[in-house]
């Protein structure tokens, strides 16, 4: 590997067809030219992004894996990485933090873990939100922005460092098992701990209770499965566990602040 590239604030692989700076935060669109590969590069400052369609193969230190279209990604500063083989049509959701807004707020910026954590909620954690924020770009959008951004860092917890072992297995169990019946004493035992332990402090870690927690990651199945344009939201609704299209419709608002037929508009 060369002397990797580092992108600093407003920097992306990509070409930026709309861009909004707000403060210490950064939003924009980027599109990519079919089969692009990049330079090997890291960001200046964290970043995350919303896969709005196409995708391409992200290779790391360790691993390569391919990212979809409705995939939400979370890149923590100085990791090194390259992208190859862009599928056609590939546009992504840029959002950019910078450091002074995590000492502003007294926020600990995400771990580099969360890079590595395939079961993690971001785009039901509250970044959709944003990307719904990026568009509508009118004179409530910088507070509103400023507010989703610490709720999607806060919704994501730091188990790395501060949690108990459990909040990292409960993440697994709950993504294993996220389409069978569940009970509070069943997921209890999955993770060796009382169920009065797991009722008392999951909510306390994870800012949700479990079944708020299971409706985002059926939620986080339904983006990547409405990006694709294979099925009808019917469908998706049954295939992520949802009684009716009814139930789905209600619980993707409420995660996302839109309308599963708005989004797959964008």
């Amino acid at each position: 590997m060369n002397n990797p590239v580092v992108l600093s604030k407003g920097c992306y692989v990509g070409s930026k067809v709309k861009e909004h700076n707000i403060g210490h935060i950064t939003t924009s669109e980027t599109i990519f030219p079919e089969n692009l590969t990049s330079d090997w590069h890291c960001h200046e400052n964290p970043h995350f992004s919303h896969i709005l369609s196409g995708g391409s193969q992200e290779i790391r230190e360790k691993k390569a894996e391919q990212q979809m279209a409705g995939t939400g990604l979370y890149y923590y500063p100085g990791v090194v990485h390259q992208n190859v083989h862009y599928r056609p049509g590939t546009r992504i959701f840029n959002l950019e933090i910078e450091e002074n807004f995590f000492n502003t707020y007294n926020l600990a910026i995400p771990p580099e873990s969360l890079m590595y954590e395939g079961n993690a909620v971001i785009n039901a954690g509250g970044l959709v939100r944003l990307l719904r924020e990026h568009y509508y770009n009118d004179e409530c959008s910088s507070i509103s922005l400023e507010q989703l951004c610490i709720n999607l860092i806060d919704s994501n917890p730091n188990i790395e460092r501060h949690y108990p072992e459990w909040t990292r297995q409960i993440i697994t169990v709950l993504n294993d098992l996220w389409d069978e019946p569940l009970s509070l004493a069943d997921l209890a035992a999955h993770v060796g701990i009382h169920p009065v332990t797991l009722s008392k402090y999951f909510s306390r870690y994870f800012s949700c209770t479990l079944g708020e927690y299971l409706r985002k990651i059926k939620i986080e199945r339904a983006l990547v499965l409405i990006r694709s344009n294979k099925f009808s939201l019917t469908e998706i609704a049954y295939k992520c566990g949802f009684t009716d299209q009814a139930h789905f419709t209600r619980t993707f608002q409420q995660l996302t602040g839109i309308l599963p037929k708005q989004y797959k508009k964008i």
